[in-house]
């Protein structure tokens, strides 16, 4: 049983993270060989949670400043950078943009199967026509550049 869980006057905030995540951060960062005890697997979760509440606290502020009601990424990037963690926050904007990319081309991907799935024709059919509209536009380019007025015109 969790040593945190089992005192009663200990809120849930200040639980921390569960074990199994910091384990898992600490086994993500360090070589496959190092050992790390209960102690400070402990203290980090200490840092870790000290960590978050800061940011936490310091991005609602911002968004407080600002008469908003949700924090965003914005209000979380600008509490890094009061913190002094500008490198963080940096890495963390490269993130979000590739994050947002990433986002907008699943979109487009959903938007363009329901578009095949509300045609009522199939994707097959569809690679058909465009091939077809892609051969004419290639032939219409042809001809005018070889000088021929084109007979559709």
């Amino acid at each position: 049983m969790d040593e945190d869980c089992a005192r009663p006057n200990v809120s849930s905030s200040e639980q921390g993270l569960p074990r199994s995540t910091v384990a898992k951060l600490i086994k993500d960062v360090t070589p496959p060989d190092f050992k790390c005890s209960p102690d400070a697997q402990a203290l980090l979760n200490e840092c870790l949670s000290e960590f978050i509440q800061m940011l936490t606290a310091e991005a609602n502020e911002q968004s407080s400043k600002e008469k908003k009601n949700t924090l965003s990424e914005a209000h979380v990037l600008s509490a890094l950078k009061t913190l002094g963690f500008e490198r963080y926050a940096a890495a963390c904007e490269g993130d979000g943009i590739k994050y947002q990319n990433s986002k907008a081309a699943l979109r487009a991907e959903h938007k363009r199967k329901r578009k095949v799935q509300q045609s009522q024709i199939s994707e097959e059919e569809l690679t058909r026509m465009q091939q077809e509209l892609f051969a004419g536009a290639r032939q219409r380019m042809a001809t005018e550049q070889s000088g021929v007025s084109d007979p559709l015109l």
